[in-house]
């Protein structure tokens, strides 16, 4: 048994993780020692050389023990932005809220700097699927949309809006009114497009997808990808964190930031017209700073994965299959 097996083992028998969230780290770790040994080609091995080679030349390459505790302290790292304390991030929504909160059964009025916060109860035997979709308007009105939303309780307190709601998805139209939103749901996708406020969001299961972010987030999945896409005036510290999924950054040229992207069992590719690249770290685990600050003071963008790989390009410079993923997006929109 490996190191990082027991590391998982141990957080299950402390009480810090669940038994099912433990066995999902397990398997995403298998999922990442199987790319590894995928990648032990001759092809690979040239690249690894060059890669070492560069490192002589100024950077202090990690190797043996010291290369095995690093990765550890990764792991780790990893596991906890990503699982650890799933919910106590998160402002609580408590069942005798619910009991004394109304229904949303209609557009409501939200006053400027509302925070909104949303949880899917997780009840067992229940079904947990179903995706959050969060679209950003303008005005001050926060409406479900769609004529099949489930029914959503709704609560009031202190500059709060909290919603909570059993399953099946859930579209909201939020307003540039809402100042910070607080997301947490298991089995199902969380989709942000354009929205103005703060986000912090959760999904064990599901994928993360922020698009056109305009201000800061914390973005965290177990078991999922994460597709993040900045606008211009991007300039917050944010986070992303997931075990056994891959993470695609997309740029503005206008983006000034300091970028961390860490993964383990992963590759960490980044396009072209991105400059300020640092490369360090050693086999199985790779580090990638970028640095677009231009000497200015700017926001920290931080990329953690466990098992999954993570891609930094800049606008209009994407890989040739999302190009088609945006085609496909704009042909479903026209029809």
């Amino acid at each position: 048994m490996s190191e990082e097996q027991r590391e998982i083992l141990q957080m299950i028998s402390d009480g810090k993780i669940s038994a099912d969230d433990g066995a999902k780290l397990l398997e995403a770790l298998k999922v990442g020692e199987q790319k590894r040994r995928e990648k032990e080609s001759p092809a690979r091995r040239v690249k690894e050389k060059k890669r070492r080679m560069h490192e002589m030349k100024g950077v202090i390459p990690l190797s043996g023990l010291a290369g095995m505790r690093e990765m550890g302290r990764m792991m780790r790292g990893i596991m906890r932005e990503s699982v650890s304390g799933n919910d106590g991030d998160f402002a609580e929504i408590d069942e005798e809220m619910c009991e004394d909160a109304g229904f949303l059964e209609g557009p409501i009025e939200m006053v400027s700097g509302t925070e909104l916060v949303l949880k899917r109860r997780t009840k067992l035997h229940r079904d947990r699927g179903g995706d959050l979709n969060l679209i950003g308007v303008e005005g001050s009105t926060l409406e479900a949309v769609g004529e099949d939303a489930p029914v959503i309780n709704v609560y009031r307190e202190n500059g709060t809006v909290y919603l909570k709601w059993d399953t099946g998805d859930l579209t909201l139209n939020v307003p540039e009114t809402v100042d910070n939103v607080t997301a947490s749901i298991m089995g199902g996708n969380i989709n942000l497009s354009a929205v103005s406020a703060a986000a912090e969001i959760k999904t064990k299961g599901g994928n993360i997808n922020l698009s056109d972010a305009s201000r800061a987030f914390t973005a965290k999945t177990m078991g999922g990808d994460i597709m993040i896409r900045l606008i211009d005036n991007w300039n917050e510290d944010s986070e992303a964190a997931t075990m056994g999924g891959n993470i695609n950054l997309i740029l503005r040229e206008s983006t000034r930031s300091e970028i961390s992207a860490k993964t383990m069992g992963g590759e960490i590719t980044v396009g072209e017209g991105i400059s300020g690249v640092n490369e360090s770290g050693h086999h199985g685990a790779s580090r990638v700073n970028i640095d677009l600050s231009d000497g200015q003071d700017a926001p920290d963008l931080s990329l953690k994965t466990m098992g999954g790989d993570i891609s930094v390009t800049m606008s209009g410079k994407e890989p040739a299959e999302e190009k088609d993923v945006e085609k496909k997006r704009s042909r479903k929109k026209k029809k």
